[in-house]
């Protein structure tokens, strides 16, 4: 069986081993399609918080975003058979703690999450996956589509965080994956015009066709999504945010700190709130999906088999103008 493995930063191998045996509550996950974002990048380059923190460390396999199918399955498993079309969670948390009693189980003290820390990801043939943080897929949301549950979910979350209310505006900062479904569903859920900042051209494009506009030059927003995962965008976030506006930052820069006018939000009333992962989120988002007014598939724009994961991780640390989503999708031929 094949696997992809980042051993250290800049350096990604592909070797082979042994299929992996499930165990209790486990399930043995044969992938259709990973989806590669910039929190791959940054576990690539090594930029990513948890390795500057020591949350996380190289090697591992990533994969946090995928869609698969089951394998087989360990003992005392419950509702899931072999064939079943999943797709899972990245937080996983111990179950115990009063943190994942109350539903925060993304901030247990001991989780894993997925393809990052302590739970291997989906880039390879077969991998095991803890069946309590799976999901199985409604037969009316296709593997195009159900590639995209983990990082709708995380949009999902973001948008419910800044608590729209009727008669507010919203803005996104940033058109990729997470933006333009951040879009999407606040589109979707609230029957509004949403405002993206987008500098790429091909990018602004996907979410004009879907209905958004661009923002005035001097307009303010009462509800700002950050999702561009670098510092100008949160500079542009901050300056586009109104008075009593709600600020909800999701996107990942990689950079160790950031200029920010405290004064300003203070005298302003403002607030910023942090969005981590898709706790609590998962049956809403595959409803959302299910119902079929969003279609994230339309943003993919490469698809890759296993042995060139190398040129999918190139192309996404390029980030060439125009890129959208990029899948890696491993075959028969890496599970044997």
């Amino acid at each position: 069986m094949k696997r992809l493995i980042i051993t250290a930063p800049g350096e990604l191998r592909l070797v082979a081993g042994e299929a992996p045996v499930p165990e209790a509550g486990e399930l043995l996950l044969a992938p259709l399609a990973v989806g590669l974002c910039r929190t791959d990048a940054e576990l690539a380059d090594g930029s990513m918080i948890y390795l500057r923190d020591g949350r996380a460390s190289l090697p591992l396999t990533p994969g946090h975003e995928w869609v698969a199918y089951v394998a087989d399955t360990g003992s005392d498993v419950r509702g899931f058979a072999k064939g079943d079309v999943v797709v899972g969670e990245c937080s996983i948390g111990c179950g115990q703690c009063a943190r994942c009693s109350s539903g925060n189980y993304h901030q247990c003290d001991t989780r894993a999450e997925t393809g990052i820390m302590k739970q291997e990801g989906a880039m390879a043939g077969l991998f095991r996956f803890p069946a309590a943080s799976a999901h199985k897929v409604p037969g009316d949301i296709s593997v195009d589509d159900a590639v995209f549950a983990e990082p709708a979910a995380v949009a999902l979350r973001a948008v419910l965080r800044a608590h729209w209310q009727p008669g507010e505006t919203v803005l996104v900062v940033g058109a990729g994956t997470i933006g333009w479904l951040a879009t999407a569903i606040a589109m979707d859920s609230y029957g509004i015009a949403v405002a993206v900042l987008e500098p790429d051209d091909q990018r602004m494009q996907r979410v004009r066709d879907m209905g958004a506009r661009a923002p005035g030059a001097d307009e303010r927003f009462d509800v700002v999504i950050e999702a561009s995962g670098n510092a100008r965008g949160l500079q542009m976030a901050l300056a586009h945010l109104a008075s009593n506006g709600r600020l909800v930052a999701v996107g990942l820069t990689g950079c160790v700190a950031h200029p920010i006018d405290i004064d300003r939000m203070v005298v302003s009333d403002q607030s910023l709130t942090g969005s981590l992962g898709s706790p609590g989120v998962w049956r809403q988002m595959l409803e959302l999906l299910g119902r079929g007014r969003v279609r994230p598939a339309s943003l993919v724009t490469g698809r890759y088999p296993l042995a060139q994961a190398q040129q999918a991780y190139a192309a996404l640390l390029a980030n060439a103008p125009g890129t959208g989503k990029l899948l890696v999708m491993p075959g028969e031929d890496d599970r044997h």
